[in-house]
């Protein structure tokens, strides 16, 4: 639950997984995940690709030359921060393409759906911890590929919660009393994101995903009985 959270509330997990070089493992056997990633509080988009080897959990792989990854055509270094290629830009950037040759020269292109914003709805506040809540985000509903997650609390452990949407036409989270009796009362911080998620149209026979997120600025909230 907690890494769930820290997923979250985080851009990334600083993963703690060995990191091997891409040239050693068999190139078919590469699972990509390619994510654009908007946060509101530092007004920077992330461009991040993170390879690894056979599954979604394997060993990290950095790509080194004669591979390459780039975005929008930008080369994307490796970075022990974003535990993967990362490259920042100032501001909004809703949709870009990644393209990664590995060291055979098969080169894959993959552009991200569109990422689509939302926010937390005038004098949301408060929350009652005694009773179910639900925020209504501003904003478009929910397409087939989206979901939205909402994290609240002081990130002492046990005094969080997190709660997630998804489907086409929500537009709403209904946080239930068995997660919100987790907090503390006092006050907490709120983050929501908004994630458009897909399997990659180019890549190995591992596949691999695409994604958008966007963030909008967090918010402070009273927990009350």
């Amino acid at each position: 639950m907690f890494m769930a959270l820290m997923a979250l509330a985080l851009p990334i997990i600083l993963s703690s997984c060995q990191k091997e070089d891409s040239s050693d493992v068999n190139q078919d056997k590469i699972y990509s995940v390619y994510e654009l990633f908007y946060n509101a509080n530092t007004d920077k988009t992330v461009a991040i690709a993170r390879f690894r080897f056979g599954t979604p959990t394997g060993t990290l792989l950095e790509v080194t030359s004669p591979a390459s990854i780039t975005f929008n055509g930008d080369d994307m270094p490796y970075s022990v921060a974003y535990s993967g290629h990362a490259k920042e830009y100032s501001g909004l950037l809703t949709s870009g393409t990644f393209i990664y040759t590995n060291t055979e020269g098969t080169v894959f292109t993959n552009t991200t759906p569109t990422m689509t914003t939302l926010d937390y709805p005038a004098g949301f506040d408060t929350i009652v911890k005694s009773q179910s809540n639900t925020l209504t985000w501003t904003g478009t509903a929910l397409s087939a590929n989206e979901r939205a997650n909402f994290f609240i609390g002081t990130w002492t452990w046990g005094e969080d919660a997190l709660f997630t949407t998804s489907g086409n036409g929500a537009n709403n989270i209904v946080m239930g009393i068995n997660q919100l009796s987790n907090l503390a009362l006092g006050s907490s911080t709120g983050y929501i994101d908004r994630v458009n998620e897909s399997a990659i149209a180019q890549g190995t026979s591992e596949g691999g995903l695409i994604r958008t997120r966007y963030r909008p600025t967090n918010v402070t909230l009273e927990v009350v009985p």
